[in-house]
């Protein structure tokens, strides 16, 4: 099916530029495919619609802000019970501006980053 559109369906100007656009989201793209992935596939309790839903909205709030889409700096995005666990490069600049964004969704109880709680972040 894949081969059909890629071959039949879709000019080589289309494909390159679906292409290009897919490039220029990348990190958008892992970071969606990596949380994602852990919250259907890395959950020993089995696939919790709600749990990935509620993924999904902190994900699009995250993309939804032209200073956090697609950092490279971001990396994972995972949530255990209401609890968001953020894996960062360390030192990076927008992290209170994350971490502020990430409290304002609905059903968060709590951020970590690196796997350490946070109350307030300071970037020197």
């Amino acid at each position: 099916m894949i081969r059909y559109v890629t071959k039949r369906g879709l000019s080589p100007v289309a494909r390159l530029a679906i292409m290009s656009w897919l490039w220029r989201y990348r990190h958008e793209f892992m970071r969606w495919g990596r949380s994602l992935w852990n919250e259907v596939m890395g959950r020993d309790e089995g696939i919790s619609p709600a749990r990935a839903l509620r993924t999904s909205y902190l994900l699009m709030a995250i993309a939804g802000d032209d200073k956090l889409r697609n950092a490279p700096e971001l990396k994972q995005v995972t949530i255990h019970d209401g609890v968001v666990d953020l894996e960062v490069t360390s030192g990076w600049r927008e992290l209170p501006y994350l971490l502020d964004r990430v409290r304002r969704v609905k059903g968060i109880k709590g951020v970590t980053v690196n796997g350490t709680e946070v109350s307030t972040v300071t970037v020197a």
